[in-house]
């Protein structure tokens, strides 16, 4: 959070303002389809952005860990 005493950087106002937005897109997933479905679609959608800017970087690593992550919430909901 900030400090009263002094202005945000440009690094914290950025990461404010991506969080808010972030805030808002799962609101508006969860709107549109409901409480579970809404927070899923908001789920892939942050799977898919985090796995192209990973692509984009070749992060190996950071790709294998999402593809753990996703098959771990596929294995949990189909058991």
């Amino acid at each position: 959070m900030s400090n009263a005493s002094r202005p945000l950087t440009r690094h914290e106002v950025k990461a404010q303002n991506s969080r808010a937005y972030l805030l808002q897109q799962r609101d508006d997933y969860i709107r549109r389809y409901g409480e579970d479905l809404g927070a899923f679609h908001f789920l892939m959608m942050l799977l898919k952005t985090q796995g192209t800017k990973a692509h984009k970087r070749g992060d190996i690593q950071a790709l294998r860990a999402l593809a753990n992550d996703l098959h771990a919430v596929y294995v949990k909901h189909t058991q």
